[in-house]
């Protein structure tokens, strides 16, 4: 070490007190503007973000609004436009039943 001594505390010259609050006042107005444009930006960005995500599920539902199924007509609840029905017919097969006639007809 030097051997010099800086002491931090307050200065004893008015001049150098008055200088010390004039570089402190710009420093914080400084970072409060520097902190205003972070704010704005961040907000900015936040605004940009829920924008594209409203227009995206806009454009989601827009798209989903014509698909589905197709019944052909009808205007009433629940038939929406683009409803199809697939028709068929089926029958129900009891396994018990089905192991019964499979059994009676190994057994001829």
């Amino acid at each position: 070490m030097n051997g010099r001594y800086i002491p931090f505390g307050n200065p004893r010259n008015p001049l150098a007190q008055a200088l010390s609050l004039v570089v402190l006042a710009v420093v914080l107005v400084g970072a409060v503007i520097m902190g205003a444009f972070v704010l704005m930006a961040v907000i900015g960005f936040a605004a940009i973000a829920l924008l594209g995500f409203t227009v995206r599920n806009w454009w989601l539902r827009r798209q989903a609004r014509g698909r589905g199924p197709n019944d052909g007509g009808g205007s009433g609840p629940g038939r929406g436009k683009g409803i199809r029905y697939i028709e068929g017919e089926y029958e129900v097969i009891d396994a018990d039943a089905e192991a019964e006639r499979r059994r009676s007809s190994e057994r001829r």
